[in-house]
């Protein structure tokens, strides 16, 4: 009776939202639409690859990696700080030293360490596009603002890992520190540093890839690199230059993903027992010394590229100040909220339209994509042209979830627009898009890597693949995968949130309008809706995988960055 009610209940919502998505099948097979579609896909090919357009290409490339590079550093350089600040085990729980036996010194200690999580919690919370949007009004056109959009949003995201990270080191080191007279500063140096740096490296490093993926979309909104060339070349009907502006991504992206993680993997086998230290890296520095001078000169290259070289241009801060200024206070009139109901509610339509789409088209991909289930069959009375055809139809999964997840959401929504139009539709559809290349590829591989021994045991009675799944790895899977599922629909909200920059409606289109208008006290407010959206939806999210997570079905913190890294961007396949 209550999973009837249960699915009843989520029905109910689907049909809801889909209303305020605005979801209408008959645009898909519109004749001028279809027209609009078929002109595209011809026009992608061949690519364009003439010498007046490659170097092009090569300085977007250069300018999306340096914006990329700096945003990094910048985070990390703000995130440490407020990840030390927010450690509740130094600031809020530690004991009484020597100076804090007044209640009120401790009281603003802790009220400082909640005032950095809160700060941290509010960063990540509002898009990287948006903060983007505002930087560019500040700032003018150009990489100087997707960076420092990617700094202050990252900064959020590094602050609550290093947070995190700190808070999970062994306490003994830190108790005789603080038993032998040492501050709370001193303690976090000699106890918790030494412990967690190893693991505030390697997240650092996959942060890099997060904000490789972010920085190529980001020139949608004016910031500069392959996302304005993109958003340029498709409103001029230059599909040739797309497909090359996309490869160039592809290509970026994979590039930084596996340089991030052959360092990564370094990290994890060198790191010297607790301490954090990397004897590659001590043997290195003694033997290479200059190599110091090298990463000194990339990073100076990969600022310039990002546009600090005119950080300092006359008139450029008061220009800021005045921006700064007009945000606030924010418009709270019951005149304007009213106007607001309608975008937020179709921001939370298009979210779980787009998830419902991603699941269900991802599912269908993931069955053919997971190779226990297709390929690795010990059947060898099987001829050579089934075996052959099945590796067809995995291959052929796998590089469609790739195609899927590697195009930006906001890449997804400019195509979308041909075949619906404009409006939230368009937003669903794209959303559901890339989340079916998200999902189907974390589903094929969570099913690959359930224990293998249930599924043996059927497959040893005779069972057929169908039967191995619903038996043998759905139920060791489900919570992860439902766990997953939440994950993701909660990054499609803050997606949801931005889609509406390229005209896909909801809260998007509302923001982009007020901004465009100089109407920045409204603009302040949608920050603020935004925010108060994405808080509440971590709540429920979290409440659902209080279950899950009691039963031991966790997910890594790496897991959790990755679902964030996919959001409007290109994945490795």
């Amino acid at each position: 009776m209550k999973r009837a009610l249960l699915v009843g209940a989520i029905a109910a919502a689907l049909v809801v939202c889909a209303i305020g998505a605005q979801v209408q099948t008959s645009p898909l097979f519109d004749p001028a639409n279809l027209r609009a579609v078929g002109a595209f896909v011809r026009g992608l090919f061949p690519p364009d690859l003439s010498p007046a357009f490659l170097p092009v290409v090569a300085r977007a490339t250069l300018r999306t990696l340096g914006v990329a590079v700096a945003g990094t550093v910048l985070s990390m350089a703000l995130g440490l700080p407020l990840g030390i600040l927010g450690t509740a085990s130094l600031w809020r729980r530690g004991p009484l030293l020597e100076g804090e036996r007044q209640s009120l010194g401790r009281a603003a200690l802790a009220a400082a360490s909640l005032v950095a999580r809160g700060l941290s919690r509010f960063l990540r919370a509002v898009p990287e596009l948006v903060w983007a949007l505002f930087f560019v009004v500040g700032f003018g056109l150009g990489p100087l603002p997707g960076t420092l959009a990617l700094a202050v949003s990252y900064a959020g995201v590094l602050g609550r890992v290093y947070a995190d990270l700190f808070e999970a080191v062994p306490p003994g080191p830190i108790v005789a520190l603080h038993a032998s007279g040492a501050t709370r500063l001193q303690a976090f140096a000699a106890g918790i540093w030494p412990q967690a740096a190893g693991s505030v490296a390697a997240y650092s490093l996959y942060s890099f890839e997060c904000c490789v993926r972010s920085a190529a979309v980001l020139g949608f909104v004016g910031a500069g690199g392959i996302g304005a060339e993109i958003n340029l070349s498709m409103r001029l009907f230059e599909y040739g230059q797309v497909t090359t502006l996309l490869a160039a991504l592809v290509l970026l992206v994979l590039g930084a993903d596996a340089f991030s993680r052959a360092l990564r993997g370094r990290f994890q086998r060198n790191a010297v027992h607790g301490s954090g230290l990397l004897r590659d890296a001590l043997e290195l520095r003694s033997a290479r010394r200059g190599l110091g001078l090298v990463w000194l000169a990339l990073l100076l290259f990969a600022f310039q590229q990002a546009g600090f070289v005119g950080i300092a241009a006359a008139g450029l801060w008061p220009h800021l100040g005045r921006f700064a200024a007009q945000l606030f206070p924010p418009d709270l009139s019951p005149a304007f909220l009213a106007t607001l109901v309608t975008p937020l509610w179709q921001t939370v339509a298009i979210s779980v339209v787009g998830t419902a789409i991603g699941i269900a088209l991802g599912s269908v991909l993931a069955l053919p994509a997971t190779s226990t289930l297709l390929v690795a069959d010990p059947d060898r009375r099987r001829g050579l042209p089934a075996r052959a055809l099945r590796v067809a139809i995995h291959g052929a999964a796998r590089a469609s979830l790739a195609v899927l997840r590697s195009i930006p959401e906001l890449v997804w929504v400019l195509l979308c627009i041909l075949a619906v139009g404009l409006g939230p539709f368009a937003g669903a559809l794209a959303l559901g898009l890339h989340t079916a290349g998200v999902l189907g590829k974390l589903y094929a591989e969570t099913l690959e890597e359930v224990p293998p021994a249930p599924v043996e045991e059927l497959r040893a009675i005779g069972a057929g693949a169908l039967q191995r799944l619903l038996w043998g790895m759905w139920p060791q899977a489900r919570e992860t995968l439902a766990s997953y599922t939440l994950l993701r629909w909660e990054t499609n909200l803050r997606v949801s949130t931005v889609v509406g920059l390229v005209g896909g409606g909801g809260l998007g289109l509302a923001l982009y309008n007020d901004v465009q208008l100089a109407f920045y006290d409204r603009a302040a407010t949608l920050v603020l809706l935004i925010y108060l959206l994405v808080a509440a939806t971590d709540a429920l999210a979290d409440r659902l995988r209080r279950r899950p997570t009691a039963r031991g079905i966790a997910l890594a913190p790496e897991s959790a960055l990755a679902l964030i890294a996919e959001s409007g961007s290109a994945a490795a396949p």
